[in-house]
């Protein structure tokens, strides 16, 4: 929480948006890097300015805004997560288990929605959270790891029950910049002395 403002990331969905552009937008990010997203984040964010603008959206304009980022497979189910909010007029509720009825979302975007844009508490389960978790635990993980009832029992017992924004926020900003998937940067950790897998790194000057 201490090094998260340091580490912030401003990408142009961290501002205050409806949740229902927040559930997109984390929809959008599932297995995509940032950096890819902010075009389309851009493209969504003016062309759709309310909730009902999405009953516009169709395959051809859905292939348009998300097709860059790869995975063709999430086109259909963009388009019915666009109608059905723009039905509700972009009331959508503020619950894990009732947003993941919703096409196309899973936890990881029900999570990210709640406790990023939503203002409701949610723990973030995705393969970058789990890498840093995994290794502060000094456990074995694979892809499959976010699955395991104990990753989701740990991160419920960290995350804070005011902060939770901030926190999510910090936990993802330090698996992009610091506890990468490759290489590493213990050595300026804010973890580093806590952490099995890092204790062993010398700690770079001035940290």
């Amino acid at each position: 929480m201490a090094w998260g403002p340091s580490g912030f990331q401003h990408y142009p969905w961290r501002k205050k948006l409806p949740l229902w552009k927040g559930l997109l937008v984390e929809v959008m990010l599932q297995r995509t890097r940032a950096d890819q997203v902010a075009p389309s984040f851009r493209c969504l964010d003016s062309c759709f300015p309310t909730a009902r603008s999405l009953r516009n959206m169709d395959e051809s304009g859905a292939r348009d805004l998300i097709g860059p980022l790869g995975l063709s497979w999430r086109i259909p189910l963009f388009v019915e997560l666009c109608r059905e909010i723009a039905e509700h007029g972009g009331r959508l509720p503020r619950d894990m288990s009732a947003l993941q009825n919703l096409p196309g979302v899973g936890p990881y975007a029900a999570g990210a929605a709640l406790s990023l844009h939503g203002e409701t508490r949610a723990v973030i389960v995705d393969s970058n959270v789990v890498r840093v978790l995994c290794r502060f635990l000094g456990v074995p993980f694979d892809g499959e790891t976010r699955r395991k009832k104990w990753v989701e029992e740990a991160l419920e017992h960290l995350t804070p029950e005011n902060d939770f924004r901030a926190f999510n926020y910090a936990l993802l900003d330090l698996a992009m910049q610091v506890c990468r998937p490759r290489r590493p940067d213990c050595g300026i950790c804010p973890l580093q002395t806590l952490c099995r897998t890092g204790s062993d790194v010398p700690v770079a000057s001035g940290s």
